[in-house]
């Protein structure tokens, strides 16, 4: 009795084969081609012989010369000395000096001054000098201190020294100026000192341009002292 196999199974069993064969002979490739890879030989690795350093010759033994000894040298015979004779010192009597009273007695007589007469010229130009001499004498005006000075122009700032300003220099200079009856300066200084040399001959600098008005009292015009205060000082820029 036979027995009919459907067609589709049987494509499918011939599928089964044909994949199997496929995958058994590239196993199979893969086996022989690890096996037929070669083996690495074994290397030999060997170092070279370090140079020996090479031996340095023996210094030579050094020679040492003795000098000479010196011959001891013979000094001269000195010529023998003779004693200096001293000179013989002969005192002599020194008589004493008489006076003669006659000498004593007589003396000369003092000449007698006789009296000058003085021209009158001189005698008047006495009591000119001595009448000039108790007049008045002009009362020196009294310098008085100016506690609001006023100015014939804007004074002019002083500038600040580059200097103290990059290295960050501030502190305050007190001037004295000192003004005749005209306004006119006589004398300009530095009173208190800011502590800073460029500092005070800038404040110096600016006040010594300065035009001022001359000090009045009583409606008259006199000499005056003003003090100035001027402040250095840098403020932070936003």
């Amino acid at each position: 009795m036979m027995v009919r196999i459907p067609l589709y199974a049987l494509l499918s069993l011939t599928l089964h084969l044909a994949l199997i064969w496929l995958v058994q002979g590239q196993w199979m490739a893969h086996a022989h081609s690890q096996v037929r890879q070669p083996v690495p030989e074994a290397m030999l690795v060997m170092l070279a012989p370090l140079e020996a350093p090479p031996v340095a010759a023996p210094p030579a033994p050094a020679v040492v010369t003795r000098p000479a000894p010196s011959r001891p040298r013979t000094e001269p015979d000195r010529p023998a000395v003779r004693p200096v004779e001293q000179p013989k010192v002969v005192a002599k009597a020194v008589q004493p000096v008489v006076r003669s009273k006659a000498a004593e007695l007589v003396r000369p007589s003092r000449p007698v001054a006789e009296p000058v007469s003085r021209p009158a010229g001189q005698v008047s130009e006495r009591k000119v000098v001595s009448a000039a001499s108790r007049a008045p004498q002009p009362v020196a005006v009294q310098e008085v201190f100016s506690r609001e000075p006023s100015f014939l122009e804007p004074p002019r700032q002083p500038a600040y020294p580059s200097q103290a300003r990059r290295r960050n220099q501030q502190g305050m200079v007190l001037v004295e100026v000192r003004l005749d009856s005209s306004g006119g300066q006589r004398e300009i200084k530095v009173l208190r000192s800011s502590g800073v040399d460029s500092l005070d001959r800038a404040a110096l600098d600016a006040v010594s341009g300065w035009r001022f008005r001359p000090e009045t009292q009583n409606g008259k015009a006199v000499p005056s002292r003003v003090h100035i205060p001027i402040q250095f000082a840098l403020t932070a820029s936003r």
